[in-house]
Parts: structure tokens; sequence; C-alpha cells
């Protein structure tokens, strides 16, 4: 008879603890910072775009309120599109101006420009200060003409 000596019995080590709980929440920390990167980057470029179209139209409008504020109606009347300068003679616009009173400062407060059709327009909200101290919320309507915008409708 053989007698085989057996060792000692030992347990299996248990399985090493997994850490998915640890593994998932980095993840999802990676998966969230990224998306807030992109959202950030994404906003930048987004408002970049929005100054670049809307600054040539806003800087029309305050050139031509400008003209107004500083009396200078023939530069003003120069800024018009040729549709309303073919409603309004430089004769009746300088009249018409006579007529209202005199814009003492202002503020452009917002600005839009909008492709329709293939044809580019703009609508430019500004507050208006007279020397009488009324203040007026006037909108201007713009169109491109020549690569410049241009003062259309109302202008007064």
């Amino acid at each position: 008879m053989i007698i085989v000596e057996m060792p000692p019995y030992q347990p299996e080590p248990p399985p090493p603890r997994r850490r998915t709980l640890r593994t998932v929440l980095i993840v999802v920390g990676i998966v969230l910072v990224l998306c807030c990167a992109g959202a950030v980057a994404g906003g930048f470029f987004l408002f970049r775009e929005v100054k670049q179209a809307t600054d040539p139209a806003r800087e029309a409008t305050e050139e031509f309120v400008t003209d107004l504020e500083s009396g200078d109606a023939d530069a003003a009347y120069g800024r018009l599109c040729a549709g309303t300068r073919g409603r309004f003679t430089r004769e009746a616009f300088l009249h018409g101006l006579s007529e209202q009173p005199r814009i003492q400062s202002h503020e452009i407060v917002g600005v839009n420009v909008s492709t329709v059709n293939g044809r580019v327009s703009a609508t430019t909200t500004a507050e208006l200060t007279f020397d009488t101290g009324f203040v007026d919320r006037h909108t201007f309507k713009l169109v491109k003409e020549d690569g410049q915008w241009k003062v259309c409708g109302q202008p007064f």
C-alpha cells in the first residue's frame, strides 16, 4: 500500500475585486468633459459667426444715425438704398429731417440678418434719444447693395 501525503486543503483565493463602478464613473467623467469642451468650442464659433454676420449691418446703422446726430444730412442721404432715394429726393429728405427733433444720442439694441431666396437683408433696432428728452425705439431696415449695407424704407 502506498500512502500519498496530500498537502493541507487551501481554499482558492477570492477573485480580484472588480472596479466596475470606478471605471464607469471615470468614463462618464471623461465623456462629460469632452461634451462640455465641445459645447464651449461650438458656442465660441457660433458667437463669432453671428458677430461676423451682424457687425456690418450694425456699423451701417451706427454710421447712418451718427450722421443724423452730427447734422450731416448729405452723408446720411448717401447711406440710403436706391429704392428709398427714389422715393425721397435729397430735398424731401432734408425737409423731413428738419421737421423731426434732433437725435442727441443712440444705442443699437438689436440686429437681425436674414437671407431669403438669396436676398440678404437686416433689421437693426436702436433707441434714439432726442433733444426733447423723448426716447424712441426705431427699427431700421437694411439691404445689401453692391456689397454695402444701405438703410431702406422709412428712414425717420
